[in-house]
C-alpha cells in the first residue's frame, strides 16, 4: 500500500535557492526551476511595479534592515534534501513544511502578495490565510510602504 501512496508523490533534490523567488531542483535526475505558484514574491514586485526603481529602493532598504529576509528560503529549505512537490499550470507548488508549501511560508512571513490573476479553488483560501494572518501580524511588506509603491492596485 506505501508503494501505492508513494507512486503519486512527487519528490525533487534541492541544489540551490537563488532567491526567495526560484528555487533549483531536479525531479529524476532532470533540473528544473520551481517558481512559487500563485504569489508574487518581493524580486519579482521590483520588476513589475509601476515605478520599478523606487520600488527596488523600497525592497533593498527593507531587506538592509531585516537582512534574514533576503535569505529566507535558503534558510529555511536545504540543499541535498528532497522536498514534496508538484506543478500546476500557474507555477510550483514545493511543499516546505509539512503541509504548508513554500508560497504560504513566504506569505505568511510577508515576502509576498497572492498574485491577483490567480486563481486556483484548491489553493486561494489556504494563500488568503497565510497572506491575511502576515497582514494582520504586519510582518514583512506589510509593515512598510513597499505595496503601495510596487503594486498597481485596481480600484
Amino acid at each position: 500500500m506505501s508503494t501505492i501512496l508513494h507512486a503519486d508523490t512527487n519528490v525533487a533534490l534541492l541544489h540551490s535557492v537563488d532567491s526567495n523567488a526560484q528555487i533549483r531542483l531536479s525531479y529524476q535526475n532532470i533540473p528544473f526551476v520551481c517558481k512559487p505558484a500563485g504569489i508574487i514574491p518581493l524580486e519579482t514586485m521590483a520588476l513589475q511595479a509601476p515605478d520599478s526603481q523606487e520600488c527596488q529602493t523600497r525592497i533593498d532598504a527593507y531587506y538592509r534592515s531585516h537582512p534574514s529576509d533576503r535569505y529566507y528560503g535558503a534558510q529555511r529549505l536545504h540543499r541535498q534534501q528532497t522536498y514534496h512537490f508538484k506543478m500546476i499550470k500557474e507555477g510550483c507548488v514545493l511543499y516546505g513544511n509539512g503541509p504548508e508549501s513554500y508560497s504560504e511560508m513566504l506569505l505568511r512571513k510577508g515576502l509576498a502578495l497572492i498574485d491577483p490573476l490567480f486563481d486556483n479553488p484548491e489553493w486561494n483560501a489556504r494563500l488568503r490565510r497565510a497572506q491575511k494572518g502576515a497582514e494582520i501580524q504586519k510582518k514583512g511588506l506589510h509593515d512598510s510602504q513597499i505595496r503601495v509603491l510596487c503594486i498597481k492596485e485596481e480600484k
